[in-house]
């Protein structure tokens, strides 16, 4: 059996399913549709940004961050054909791990203090970028594996900005998730109950603890699905941010 470090280290790789990256920072936003995909850099953070239906820069935005060994040039596909006006905005993982990129160090024998300083570091680094993008908008974010789990972390840390937040097949370490009964943004996460790389009860879990701090939060189940993004899944995730998306303005 691999340990929960082996086991993420090895398999918080892509699905083919989800996006985003790379370019210069773009000058003032305006209300066009901009050609897609756009490439651009936001305080450090490389982007792809994809419009579909003809959306406009100041409409609502959705953050979609990918997990360890894919890239967001893998999910421009799959967000071109999401079913609402939103500016899609896919950032790029800050380090190359093998044909694609990791937001933070996983090794076996961590501690949960040690994870928590890497995904706490790497939220803190990509939070930046999202809001240079976002100007004075909220944000919704979503994630799959290792974009979950930071997913799970914007959640907890901006309330104020974002206004739902979608893990899929994701967990939060221990020191991040909320306490003293700290508010955080309303999530609704998703996760298959035979994932083998970030089991379902990491995920139950993390949501469990956002509730018992009277957070909104469900977890939506999957019977029978492992580490991956289902038709059906990316389905139901792309109807709870529709959901949303008229609080995003």
């Amino acid at each position: 059996m691999l340990s929960r470090r082996e086991a993420l280290g090895a398999g918080l790789v892509s699905v083919a399913g989800l996006a985003g990256l790379l370019g210069t920072e773009p000058g003032c936003a305006k209300a066009r549709t901009p050609s897609l995909p756009r490439r651009a850099r936001y305080d450090g953070v490389d982007f792809i940004e994809v419009f579909p239906n003809e959306a406009e820069e100041t409409g609502p935005l959705v953050v979609a961050v990918h997990g360890m060994g894919d890239k967001p040039d893998n999910w421009i596909d799959s967000w071109k054909a999401f079913p609402a006006k939103a500016q899609i905005a896919l950032p790029r993982a800050f380090t190359k791990y093998g044909e694609g990129f990791s937001w933070f160090e996983l090794r076996d024998g961590m501690t949960d203090a040690e994870l928590a300083a890497g995904v706490g570091e790497a939220e803190d680094k990509l939070w930046k970028g999202i809001v240079k993008l976002a100007g004075a908008r909220k944000v919704v974010v979503t994630g799959f594996s290792q974009g979950a789990i930071l997913s799970f972390v914007m959640a907890a840390r901006h309330p104020d900005r974002i206004v739902a937040a979608f893990p899929v097949s994701g967990s939060c370490p221990g020191p991040l998730l909320p306490k003293d009964k700290a508010r955080a943004a309303p999530l609704v996460a998703l996760h298959g109950t035979a994932d083998d790389v970030l089991a379902y009860k990491w995920g139950k879990g993390a949501v469990d603890a956002f509730k018992e701090q009277g957070n909104d939060a469900t977890l939506k189940t999957y019977e029978g699905v492992g580490h991956t993004m289902t038709p059906t899944m990316r389905a139901d995730l792309w109807t709870e941010i529709q959901r949303v998306l008229p609080l995003s303005k």
